[in-house]
């Protein structure tokens, strides 16, 4: 028995056999042609590779199809492609040029420091290994599995798991890679077990067909377990199906606390089908519906009717269970190919979420207008407003409402404004000018991973500066219950839907500060409601 230890990135057991999967390219065997005819393959490959990804994308929806829209991106980005260029014009061959660029643009995005770019080297990576692949003539369907086993590769790509059987896939394990690449949110969102950060001697060929045991909660690996170690894994997995079935039966329970207030969990949800699964395992309702999802989805679009449509799917799949529509998230920090927004050198700090609605005016109309229709055919709604520092960022905002809620009442195109209007809290300023704020809106919704990232200057997927991301730190949980407290003097609902909801110590942090509904993951919910039946003693 031979033992590994990684980076737990999605919880679970599991036994299998091991499918080693080393796609490294060696480069042999690689004729070079003039650089004119090196150019037309590279051309004709990277419209192949795009054509492949959009196949993949019109059976993926939410973060997904996010994913795989800005891998198309990326094959069209004119900066990137200049590059190859020069490298073939310097007689590397299309695919070796690729690949040489692929690993400069990768360290130079790493070297800027820049938290979301970072995340996406490894969607940079799998479009570019799709372009290099079909130039090699190489086999794209790269994770087709026949049987139960568990992936052992040098990293997960977000394509992979596109075409991947889940019935076959037991586990991941990899080299590279960290808990935040879209893989490993992926896998969580799939519930695979996953491990990364392995040492690459993993990859020995000689483990392929090994037997595996993989702890996606330690990221603890057994190559040929022993006898003990193989009644442990199975002892373990039997209680966490055990655990599963004693979960299921808090469902439908309430928790109500001994003074009668009552906690409401809620999920994060991305889409109608998301809202759907999300009820039926037992959401109280709906905290967060990422409406930017709209600018990346192969299922709708931003016309009018689209959106229409969209909001209308949202408000039905919830049935009659309170749900929030957050308006737009977009902005510098978010690349999206439909909105060319102007780099920013910070743009965590810069335009994004509500700020731009005075630069993207006809947008943020077009979807009032869209959620205002749909709250008055289908049911009312909370809207929410992202990344609010300043009075007028709600002012300014409630003011184009009114101008186009007057346009429909006048035209008749709906009878009524049956919309709930709130704001996110995800900055200090909004934090410590909660009392102002809450005299404009319904409710507040915590967003703690940003106001988190704000009150402590931590990246929050900075790796290096994870020591500082801590959202139970005094300073952040001071932050909530100040908001917490605002509300309540106005009497106004107040929520959390950031990652932290999720969190047990940080969920009963919340609780005893005033917050009385907690919005997360819908895999998280049952396991967060039983613990804070067990804390506050709720039958």
């Amino acid at each position: 028995m031979v033992k590994y230890v990684g980076t737990p990135a999605s919880g679970g057991l599991t036994l299998a056999k091991i499918k080693i999967v080393n796609r490294r390219i060696a480069g042999f065997k690689r004729v070079v042609l003039a650089p004119h005819r090196e150019k037309a393959l590279f051309d004709a490959a990277v419209i192949l590779a795009k054509d492949e990804i959009k196949t993949l994308m019109e059976n993926t929806t939410g973060e997904h199809s996010e994913i795989l829209n800005f891998q198309v991106m990326m094959l069209d980005d004119n900066g990137l492609k200049n590059m190859i260029y020069q490298k073939i014009e310097e007689k590397l061959g299309a695919a070796h040029s690729v690949e040489v660029v692929m690993e400069e643009y990768c360290a130079r995005i790493k070297s800027i420091n820049d938290g979301y770019l970072s995340l996406r080297t490894a969607d940079i990576r799998d479009a570019l290994t799709r372009v290099t692949d079909i130039l090699d003539g190489k086999n794209r369907e790269r994770f087709k599995l026949t049987e139960p086993c568990v992936v052992v590769a040098d990293e997960i790509l977000p394509s992979d798991l596109a075409v991947i059987d889940r019935q076959y896939a037991m586990g991941f394990i990899t080299a590279g890679g960290s808990y935040h690449d879209h893989a490993n949110i992926i896998a969580r969102t799939m519930g695979i077990p996953s491990v990364c950060g392995v040492d690459s001697e993993i990859l020995n060929p000689l483990n392929d067909t090994r037997q595996v045991a993989l702890d996606g909660y330690t990221g603890e690996i057994y190559i040929v377990p022993n006898e003990a170690t193989v009644a442990m894994f199975r002892h373990r997995m039997k209680l966490e199906q055990r655990d599963s079935v004693l979960l299921a039966k808090i469902r439908d329970a309430k928790l109500t606390m001994a003074n009668g207030e009552e906690i409401q969990i809620f999920a994060n949800c991305n889409d109608p089908k998301d809202i759907t699964l999300a009820i039926n395992n037992g959401a109280q309702g709906i905290g967060l519906v990422r409406s930017e999802i709209l600018f990346m989805s192969t299922v709708y679009d931003l016309s009018l009717a689209s959106q229409i449509r969209f909001y209308s799917e949202c408000i039905r799949a919830a049935k009659g269970k309170e749900i929030t529509i957050r308006t737009f998230d977009i902005g510098a920090d978010k690349p999206l190919e439909r909105l060319q927004l102007e780099k920013e050198p910070n743009p965590a700090l810069g335009m994004r979420g509500v700020r731009l609605m005075y630069t993207q005016k006809e947008i943020f109309e077009t979807q009032i207008e869209a959620l205002l229709v749909a709250a008055d055919r289908c049911g009312e709604i909370n809207v929410m407003l992202p990344m609010v520092t300043v009075e007028s960022d709600v002012t300014g905002y409630f003011t184009m409402v009114e101008q186009v809620k007057e346009r429909l009442l006048n035209e008749g195109t709906i009878a009524r404004d049956r919309i709930r209007w709130g704001i996110m809290i995800e900055t200090p300023a909004a934090a410590l000018i909660s009392e102002q704020l809450a005299k404009y809106v319904n409710f507040f919704s915590i967003g703690t991973n940003d106001l988190t990232q704000y009150v402590m200057a931590a990246d929050r997927i900075n790796t290096n500066a994870a020591r500082y991301f801590d959202p139970q730190h005094p300073a952040v949980v001071k932050m909530v219950e100040m908001v917490a407290q605002s509300a309540a003097k106005y009497g106004i609902k107040v929520s959390v839907c950031g990652e932290s909801a999720a969190d047990f110590e940080c969920a009963k942090l919340y609780i005893e500060k005033g917050v009385r509904c907690l919005s997360m993951a819908q895999n998280a919910m049952l396991p967060i409601k039983q613990h804070l039946m067990e804390e506050f003693e709720i039958n």
